[in-house]
């Protein structure tokens, strides 16, 4: 496969390394716990994957809400052992609320339920995904309106708990030159939904997704990354992803949310856990400087 080439290293260690001399804030390295074999019912294996990215110097983690809400009887305790670890809990990960079958109502009572549930184990915020209006990014005015209108009153919901809503995409939404995507930057309020960006996904669907990052930056909480070869997830820096390009911008704009390593792999039936995360997190070091 191929690897990360020492131009691609240099510029962007050096970037990052002049960011850092001069003082600026940098990005903070995070970690998906979707890497890890999982199981709602084994909070231990959590802890398991959440000690394991401490161990490769990550700062925060993500992971989906349903592999903490098992414990909510007992989230003071789930919580302390989380903290106890010593890495932050960046976002709890869910769907977007049924707003087309419940209604904007019915969608901000499953937003206010949530989030109260994430803030119990300690996160930051909660992150929503959506499976995109359509899967070639053509859509109605009225089908994006209303799902601008459901994210921010769902980020209304979160905010009022404390918390930050942040979108995830996936490839549809930047499918057509990134219309879905560009309109719900347009029509969302900055103020109450900002973006996870899974710029590896976006990429797959719309190259020139760095120079989105760049336009909207403002905009993004997290960013997801990975990387690909011939379209199939590999360790960052193995694959064909821009990752110097991001490098570059991040510098450029100065941004400094969390820097998220995504190494999910939907069809394996063994997770890569360390495996992956383990040479991501080397790559992150070298060319991001994190």
């Amino acid at each position: 496969m191929p690897t990360i080439r020492r131009r691609a290293f240099l510029a962007g260690a050096a970037a990052l390394a002049a960011a850092r001399a001069a003082g600026a804030p940098l990005p903070r390295p995070g970690c998906q716990a979707n890497a890890w074999n999982l199981d709602p019912a084994r909070f231990d294996l959590l802890l398991t994957a959440v000690r394991e990215m401490k161990e490769l110097e990550f700062q925060g983690f993500e992971t989906n809400i349903r592999f903490v809400q098992p414990q909510l009887e007992h989230a003071a305790e789930a919580r302390a052992r989380l903290d106890a670890i010593g890495l932050e809990f960046i976002a709890a990960h869910t769907n977007l609320p049924e707003y087309q079958k419940a209604g904007l109502e019915g969608a901000g009572a499953a937003a206010t339920k949530l989030a109260g549930q994430a803030q119990q184990f300690g996160a930051h915020a909660v992150v929503v995904s959506h499976g995109g209006l359509s899967a070639t990014g053509q859509f109605s005015e009225e089908a994006v309106a209303a799902k601008a209108r459901a994210l921010d009153m769902v980020g209304r919901r979160v905010a009022d708990a404390g918390l930050v809503l942040a979108y995830h995409n996936h490839q549809p939404e930047f499918r057509n030159g990134a219309a879905e995507e560009t309109a719900l930057v347009a029509r969302t309020d900055p103020k109450l939904v900002w973006l996870m960006f899974d710029i590896g996904h976006a990429w797959l669907a719309y190259p020139e997704a760095v120079s989105f990052f760049e336009a909207h930056h403002d905009r993004v909480f997290g960013l997801h990354v990975r990387d690909f070869h011939n379209r199939v997830s590999v360790p960052l820096g193995e694959g064909e992803f821009p990752l110097r390009s991001l490098a570059q911008a991040i510098h450029k704009t100065g941004w400094h949310g969390w820097l998220i390593d995504e190494e999910e792999r939907p069809n394996d039936a063994d997770k890569p856990g360390k495996r992956a995360t383990g040479p991501s997190r080397r790559t992150m070091k070298a060319v991001f400087g994190v």
